[in-house]
């Protein structure tokens, strides 16, 4: 039924760069006659809320501890009403968002409530298509990090606005569509679940016993480990560190488009040691001692501490010069003793995990310090055999890292589909009209994302920084 969409009859110039032709019965309203602002305080009884790209405005304890929350000051934040649009004026990459419950936010963020012609479901994907996300660059002022939107300027604005009966049916196809897309997406992403499965156990094996099934063993003192080989020593990894240290707060002002690698939880994974570069932010970090601190080199290893709590990885060589945010723990190694992607195998296995878990009461305490990071045990064999299990853990699970990569790819190939195909049909460049006659009466009822799904999907979804830092000083 998609592939057997066809653009409308008939077209008309909309006059706007950035939309080109719409479709000539659509008709078009300025911004502030489609959403007006809300500014309302003083309902400091209310939930919090946080702006997220991957799930819109929901309540702040739904999405953990990925946003600051606010501690004073309750009757200053501003309320959203369900169905409301949410603008953060200094963090807007991924468009506008819908609040998907009522609530209160920092008042650093715009608030529209939406007219009786604008409705929740066209627009939610109109705000996030990468066609209107674009025009947002002629609604900013000043240069990269201080850049806002202007909604004075925003607000005259004009918006494409389909027929009412229109608007329903582009967002009941959407709704379709997704349904069918994302359940091709969650297909693959089963299957690199169970390939994780197996390269966890493969590792695992390895940092716990090593190769030989016939080696001497003896307790390891750790009760819910058990037994390790005789010559293997346990260490604190403290003891095996030149120091442990973390990124610093509000860095978000130093965001560049060119400069210096900013390492984040986004770049960092779960399932490999290997850093995900595929997406890099950059800043131009200020001179002097806080700089140097968050300096990373080749071999150091990067700790989340925070959300993606046990995600680790190894900074490579010929990144040149990077610093790590404040999210993320940074350990420097001393080489002679421990081979840092030993060390990070350690971390990354389930002996490892098990660690931050416990750490975190199971996920009930926000996330590890450094002296919880300090105190992780590392199991360690004589540098040599570290060198012959490393090697061996990358021999055992290539065939599987080159499965997993194959279907990630043909994830983004769906995605960058479904994303193609929401801007399409929200600014009029496909009709949907007579397939939406077509479709059935049932609804395809998704399950939501647990947060191993959603933590899957890597720094698409991680929370903005830019959100965090605009909160935190609004609120502090």
């Amino acid at each position: 039924m998609i592939a057997d969409l066809k653009p409308y009859p008939e077209y008309k110039e909309s006059g706007l760069p950035w939309l080109g032709r719409v479709p000539r019965h659509w008709h078009q309203r300025r911004m502030k006659f489609l959403f007006s602002e809300r500014v309302q305080k003083g309902f400091q009884d209310e939930p919090l809320l946080a702006a997220t790209q991957s799930k819109g405005v929901v309540r702040k304890e739904d999405y953990g501890s990925r946003t600051v929350t606010a501690t004073k000051d309750f009757h200053l934040l501003k309320l959203v009403e369900q169905g409301d649009f949410v603008i953060s004026l200094r963090s807007f990459e991924g468009g506008l968002e819908v609040a998907h419950c009522r609530g209160i936010i920092s008042p650093a963020y715009t608030i529209l409530k939406p007219s009786r012609e604008a409705t929740e479901g066209y627009y939610s994907r109109f705000f996030k298509s990468p066609d209107f996300i674009r025009s947002l660059t002629l609604f900013v002022t000043g240069i990269r990090e201080g850049q806002n939107i202007d909604y004075e300027r925003l607000s005259r604005a004009y918006m494409p606005l389909p027929p009412e009966d229109e608007q329903v049916a582009i967002s009941r196809f959407l709704d379709w569509a997704n349904g069918r897309l994302e359940r091709a997406i969650r297909a693959k992403r089963k299957v690199i679940a169970l390939l994780n499965e197996q390269k966890q156990a493969i590792i695992h094996r390895a940092v716990t016993r090593g190769l030989d099934p016939n080696v001497p063993l003896k307790p390891s003192g750790i009760p819910w480990l058990g037994d390790i080989p005789q010559h293997w020593q346990v260490r604190r990894l403290k003891s095996l560190c030149q120091f442990v240290t973390s990124g610093s707060r509000g860095w978000a002002r130093y965001y560049a488009d060119a400069g210096m690698v900013f390492l984040r939880i986004g770049n960092i994974s779960t399932t490999s040691i290997d850093l995900r570069l595929k997406r890099i932010s950059y800043v131009t970090p200020p001179s002097g001692a806080e700089g140097e601190r968050t300096r990373a080199l080749p071999n150091d290893l990067l700790l989340s501490i925070t959300a993606q709590i046990g995600a680790v990885g190894v900074v490579p060589n010929g990144l040149g010069e990077a610093f790590v945010n404040q999210h993320t723990a940074l350990i420097r190694l001393r080489t002679e003793r421990s081979l840092p992607r030993w060390v990070a195998y350690g971390l990354l296995s389930k002996f490892g995990k098990d660690q931050c878990r416990l750490m975190t009461n199971g996920g009930t305490k926000v996330g590890l310090t450094l002296d919880d990071v300090r105190c992780l045990f590392v199991l360690l064999p004589p540098p040599d055999e570290q060198v012959r299990l490393v090697a061996a853990i990358e021999t055992k699970t290539r065939a599987l890292d080159i499965a997993i990569s194959r279907l990630e790819r043909e994830i983004e190939l769906l995605r960058e589909y479904r994303t193609r195909l929401v801007a399409d049909v929200v600014t009029g460049k496909l009709d949907v009209r007579a397939a939406v006659a077509k479709l059935p009466d049932e609804t395809d009822d998704l399950e939501p994302l647990d947060d191993a799904d959603e933590l899957a999907e890597g720094d698409e979804n991680e929370e903005r920084e830019g959100f965090d830092e605009v909160t935190e000083g609004a609120e502090a």
